[in-house]
């Protein structure tokens, strides 16, 4: 079965990035990803959901731009596996 996370920033500035995620546009949680010391945050869990999977591959893809990509955020980008 595949899995698929919709990731859209909301708001950027240069000590934090905010993203809503979620499995489609209206079912999204929201997520702070801290640039200085690289912590992720959950602000809002994904309606209906029971576990952090959402939550962990969002984690998991901007801390990558963070420490291995050129650190540019896109406004939205998407997760399948």
């Amino acid at each position: 079965m595949a899995t698929y996370v919709l990731l859209v920033k909301e708001e950027e500035t240069e000590e934090y990035v905010v993203y809503k995620f979620g499995p489609d546009k209206d079912t999204l949680g929201r997520m702070k990803l801290n640039k200085t010391n690289g912590e992720p945050e959950e602000l809002e869990r994904v309606p209906g959901s029971t576990s952090n999977f959402y939550y962990f591959r969002t984690a998991s893809a901007l801390i990558r731009i963070l420490t291995e990509g050129d650190g540019v955020f896109p406004d939205t980008m998407s997760y399948a596996s």
